[in-house]
């Protein structure tokens, strides 16, 4: 209503002063007091609806009556929004410590899952910050074909999903692990040295996609398989926060690289490349040597957190944590102490020493042994992976509510997430440029 009243009245003026410079400096100006008071509007509104959050989340953790809080929404005294947010703040402490203790007695490949997200979303991130640059200043593409290449690599990420989903759940989870970061070794390995666009290409559009859908896909199902309902929704928060940690640690390591590490030989910089105008000129072979420069070096880091997930990789074992089996009570000897009791495995634990003792082979395997120190802890059992065909695999899964709901959530924020992608392969440019 302030906008349209504004221009009523500059019109009518400009009328009268026949001014048609006036008239349009005046409309720029009304739109600007516009905006500027409905941005007003929404500012007051989020405040309210801050402060009435406080209000009822201090009454519901402190315990306090409502009649305590006086005026329209604000607090009855200073003292109280202190205690308030110490109460939150302790209570999520709270809940963050009892998180942590849910997850000792978890069998070891659940922090074996965590240390492999750090250490493939170190690799991922700090590949990705730098993927386009490395594109246009080793190969001199240009921006456009830069971009197509990594929007490319990150969609051929869920086609190879898709495609492999089936072969995960016969291989199980171990076995993908071991393939995909194997595979993401030599992949990353082979990019370091690579001079050659085809083989370039081969990597991101080839090898590369088909190592990540066999890596973060598989620890998810493997969180799943490594605890119960009871700590399930904590060891997911986590493994979602370690990624995190795991993308705060790439970016300062890439400016550092950037920053203290000049390279050596020389590479296309931004004022040779990635002008789409000249876009024919972009090299469509080789470069002419290979040099050890910036982006090579972040790369390397990656080669070297990729080293150290295969070894953990391949120390992954196929279990499952039995969330419906009944706790075991520990058994006594005939000295009348107590010894380990054994958990039911859906696969039988041989005496493969020979001796008679199969408590010390069963722990070996982490499997069905479990003691009166830790009587508590969760059942593992050895997991047999779904054998079964493609179409087989496919149509139980289509015919899920679950799955068709997945799609769903999917398809609404498909429009959010080609924006992150966008940002992902511009942003790093933008501010270099």
């Amino acid at each position: 209503k302030r906008h349209k009243i504004g221009k009523k009245k500059l019109f009518s003026g400009a009328s009268d002063r026949d001014d048609s410079s006036q008239v349009v400096k005046g409309i720029y100006k009304s739109k600007i007091r516009g905006n500027y008071s409905i941005l007003g509007e929404i500012l007051a509104t989020l405040r309210n609806v801050l402060r009435s959050a406080l209000v009822t989340l201090s009454i519901r953790s402190a315990g306090n009556d409502r009649n305590n809080f006086t005026g329209k929404g604000n607090l009855g005294n200073n003292g109280t929004m202190s205690s308030t947010l110490a109460a939150l703040i302790s209570n999520q402490y709270s809940k963050v410590t009892s998180g942590f203790q849910s997850l000792q007695s978890s069998p070891s490949e659940l922090w074996k899952a965590y240390l492999l997200k750090f250490l493939d979303s170190y690799a991922y991130f700090s590949f990705s910050l730098i993927f386009t640059i490395f594109l246009s200043h080793e190969f001199g593409m240009s921006d456009v074909r830069a971009g197509t290449i990594y929007g490319a690599w990150g969609a051929l990420i869920t086609v190879f999903g898709l495609v492999t989903g089936t072969i995960i759940d016969n291989l199980g989870v171990a076995k993908c692990l071991r393939i995909g970061f194997s595979l993401s070794f030599l992949t990353r390995l082979t990019l370091f040295f690579c001079t050659s666009e085809r083989v370039l290409l081969f990597c991101t559009l080839g090898a590369l996609p088909l190592a990540n859908c066999l890596g973060i896909p598989v620890l998810t199902v493997g969180i799943r398989r490594y605890t119960n309902d009871e700590n399930r929704g904590f060891a997911f928060g986590l493994f979602y926060v370690i990624m995190n940690v795991g993308a705060l640690v790439a970016g300062p390591l890439v400016d550092v690289l950037t920053i203290f590490y000049k390279g050596g030989g020389s590479s296309k910089g931004d004022d040779d490349v990635g002008n789409d105008d000249n876009d024919d000129a972009a090299m469509t072979g080789s470069t002419a040597e290979w040099a050890m420069t910036t982006n090579r070096a972040i790369i390397l880091s990656g080669v070297v957190a990729n080293f150290f997930a295969v070894f953990v990789a391949f120390s992954v074992r196929e279990i499952k944590v039995d969330a419906n089996a009944k706790k075991s009570t520990p058994l006594r000897n005939t000295n009348g102490n107590k010894q380990a009791a054994l958990v039911p495995t859906e696969e039988p634990v041989d005496d493969l020493n020979g001796d008679g003792n199969v408590d010390d082979l069963a722990s070996e395997r982490g499997i069905g042994v479990s003691d009166n120190a830790a009587s508590s802890s969760p059942k593992v059992t050895q997991f047999q992976p779904i054998k079964g065909s493609t179409f087989k695999i496919l149509s139980e899964t289509v015919r899920t509510p679950n799955f068709r709901r997945f799609l769903l959530v999917c398809l609404l924020t498909l429009n959010v997430r080609m924006v992150f992608r966008h940002l992902d392969g511009t942003l790093p440019k933008y501010m270099m440029r």
